[in-house]
């Protein structure tokens, strides 16, 4: 009987040094879920670009393709303050912007009220790529 209590007092202690340390209480991983298919990524696509205005770029930005990062929020909204430009081709510093622009606008309008995705598959649509082409936009 003496050996419990002092069994008890260690895992006490080391409970509380591990607490201490940041490695007190393990965080569970969200359920990823199956990744998006063809069809839901073609539907995101479609969605932001009837939002995507190209009609006022410059002819430099429609020749200008900009890859976006947008992160989305569970409900499917983007997070407006995360959208950033992570390169740019076919075009100088300031089509790049223009074409950016025209880009940001889109997620921004089409995604106020959310886009349709699964929400089980949150962790797949947390954060999300976008290749802005004149030709072809695409989804990662």
């Amino acid at each position: 009987q003496p050996e419990t209590p002092r069994a008890d007092t260690r895992d006490a202690v080391n409970d509380a040094l591990a607490q201490a340390l940041g490695g007190g209480e393990e965080v569970a991983a969200e359920p990823a879920g199956p990744p998006l298919s063809a069809g839901e990524k073609e539907s995101l696509r479609v969605a932001v670009s009837r939002c995507w205005n190209v009609g006022s770029l410059s002819s430099a930005a429609l020749n200008t393709t900009v890859v976006v990062s947008v992160a989305m929020q569970q409900d499917g909204r983007p997070d407006t303050g995360s959208i950033r430009m992570l390169s740019s081709s076919g075009g100088d510093s300031s089509s790049a912007r223009q074409a950016f622009e025209a880009a940001r606008r889109a997620i921004i309008r089409c995604g106020g009220s959310g886009f349709d995705l699964p929400t089980e598959k949150y962790a797949h649509w947390r954060d999300i790529e976008m290749t802005f082409n004149p030709e072809r936009m695409r989804i990662r």
